[in-house]
Order: structure tokens, then sequence, then C-alpha cells
């Protein structure tokens, strides 16, 4: 594997983790809890960043992508009161079915792959295969992070990294 799909595969492997850490002990009350009008619920962000893992990166890993969730947390998908979203133990279960099969994919793209053009725009200077990953990578950071915010705002203890 190239060393720079190692980086990337490592810090996947992370968010793996770092996805279940921050979602620990949330219920799904509080997961529902929306801070601000302005301000998606963690359900949604859940959602949005499992939706971009079964489709986007499963499409960029070369391994069959599940779109089902599109029109709930995709792109231009909006939170809404009228909507009946999938549980956190649903979300949480695809997460953790999906992520082996995901890991195992990474380590197996060929270097010729990450260096074709992505099929993807994503808004990074790069429009490779691997430029789309790297960005899928930030995509996964920013939203665990917002996770880590509204857990704080829950009263939640602090995501823990171990």
């Amino acid at each position: 594997m190239a060393t720079s799909m190692a980086a990337l595969s490592a810090q996947f492997d992370l968010h793996t983790k770092l996805f279940n850490n921050v979602l620990d002990g949330i219920t799904d009350a509080d997961a529902s809890t929306q801070h601000a009008d302005s301000v998606n619920h963690m359900k949604w962000i859940a959602g949005h960043i499992l939706n971009t893992r079964l489709n986007s990166l499963c499409k960029m890993a070369g391994i069959p992508h599940d779109a089902s969730l599109a029109l709930l947390f995709g792109k231009d998908a909006k939170l809404s009161a009228d909507v009946a979203y999938p549980s956190m133990n649903e979300i949480k279960e695809r997460w953790n079915t999906n992520a082996p099969l995901l890991a195992e994919a990474l380590t197996h793209i060929p270097a010729d792959k990450l260096a074709a053009k992505s099929p993807a725009t994503v808004p990074i200077n790069d429009d490779t295969v691997l430029g789309t990953l790297a960005f899928l990578v930030a995509h996964e950071s920013h939203h665990i992070g917002q996770l880590s915010v509204l857990r704080k705002m829950l009263g939640k203890p602090a995501m823990s990294y171990n």
C-alpha cells in the first residue's frame, strides 16, 4: 500500500473508533436534541457521516455502496422535524458492520486507481481518487468534532480517544 494511502487508512480506522466513542452513552433523545435552530442535531450529523461512508467512501474504495440514506443525510439534505430518522443503534450498527469491509478495501486500492481522476468533485486542490479520499478524511474529522462539542453541550464527559 502506498505510504499516503497507509496514512489515510490509519486515519479512517481512527475515525471508526472515534465515531463510536463520541456517541458512547448518547441516547436517541440526546441525539435528537437540537441546540439551536441553525444547528443539526447529533443524530443527523451521525447519519450524514454514515451516509458519506456508505456511499461516497465505499464508491472511492471500489466496493458496493449503499445510497439508501442519501435522501435523509446526503448532499443538500436538510434536518427536518417531520422526518423519522433511524435510531442511534441502527446508525452505529451500520457504521460498525461496514467499517471492517471498508478498512480492508482501502488497503487494496491500487496505485494507478489512486492516481486516476476522481469521479467525485470535492473542494480540494487534487482531483485524483487519493485527493478525494484525503477530503473524506477531513470531512469525517470535521463532523466528529461537531459531535464532540454537541456531546459536551449535553453535559456528557469529553469524547475518549481510547
